[in-house]
């Protein structure tokens, strides 16, 4: 029984050792984006222009500040971010809030924590003149 031992354990370690080995071919090269196909561009990147009603609004800003500059969005959305998952983030950054302004863009607030603290401030505006007004 005792060379049947070492003559599993030299296989297993054969097989460890060969399954490690480093291949020296390259991996292939990725096919270059069709020239037809639009960048994807960020929204928040794009500047707001300074005559757009949206560049009254700066980061940091309530939703009572934006409702005053703005009036009432065409419609809103909720939705969780990442960190609603992580089992001891109490932070007030677990979920987002999104108004929709139509022909104008959307203004991004941070939605507060799991426990209803913080939240309600301009986290980013996005300029978007193609904007339905509607979340999708």
């Amino acid at each position: 029984m005792g060379r049947s031992v070492a003559a599993w354990v030299a296989a297993v370690a054969t097989v460890m050792v060969a399954g490690c080995a480093s291949q020296s071919a390259a991996p292939p090269e990725p096919a270059p984006a069709a020239a037809s196909e639009p960048a994807a561009v960020d929204p928040a990147s794009v500047p707001v222009p300074p005559e757009s009603p949206l560049a009254k609004v700066q980061k940091g800003m309530t939703m009572g500040q934006v409702a005053e500059q703005l009036g009432q969005p065409t419609d809103q959305q909720q939705y969780v971010t990442g960190k609603a998952f992580i089992p001891w983030y109490f932070g007030d950054d677990v979920s987002r809030v999104a108004w929709h302004y139509k022909g104008m863009g959307r203004v991004v607030f941070t939605g507060g924590g799991a426990f209803g603290q913080g939240g309600g401030v301009v986290e980013w505006v996005e300029y978007d003149p193609s904007e339905t007004g509607y979340r999708k």
